[in-house]
């Protein structure tokens, strides 16, 4: 009975926006049936293996992105952990009420700013051509910022910051040749 008023709450979310996709669905139904295994406590620990292997996504980068939007669209609170042994920690959340205060203030927000985690940063450049290390710099480089661009200005996209930073790095080999 728990499951399907969530399940239900899901394709409600599915319906007004398009962001969701079948690797949500999937994910989240995932989710549930960990959280009935473990007897639907408040909160629960998941491992990222299980959770893909459950929803059938081969890629990290598509596990982050549905469990990041899951928790933004208020379906799960995540907190991830970043101890591999320990597990991060998901909530399903039931109330609507709760879910909905959640939906309206980053509505209000538009969009809201997430820092990536640098496994996502580094696949990003990897897709790019580029290596490891410039990932590396990158990533360090705008966590000393506090991920802040011009004149402590808050970063709203890191993927535009990284094409900047892929280009300038570009310019500078060529003029270096």
């Amino acid at each position: 009975m728990k499951q399907s008023k969530n399940i239900i709450r899901l394709f409600e979310n599915v319906v007004w926006d398009e962001t969701m996709l079948p690797s949500h669905i999937s994910m989240y139904v995932s989710l549930l049936q960990l959280w009935s295994t473990n007897q639907f406590r408040k909160s629960f620990r998941i491992h990222r293996d299980e959770v893909m292997k459950l929803s059938r996504i081969r890629s990290l980068a598509t596990y982050h992105r549905c469990i990041r939007q899951l928790d933004t669209a208020g379906l799960i609170d995540y907190a991830p952990s970043y101890d591999p042994y320990k597990g991060s920690l998901v909530e399903i959340i039931e109330d609507r009420e709760r879910s909905l205060r959640k939906t309206n203030t980053i509505a209000q927000n538009e969009q809201k700013f997430v820092i990536p985690d640098f496994f996502e940063v580094e696949l990003y450049f990897t897709e790019r051509d580029l290596s490891s290390s410039e990932a590396k710099k990158f990533f360090n480089y705008y966590e000393l910022q506090n991920w802040n661009v011009h004149r402590n200005k808050p970063m709203s996209s890191w993927q535009a910051a990284a094409r900047n930073w892929i280009s300038k790095q570009q310019k500078q080999v060529l003029t270096h040749q």
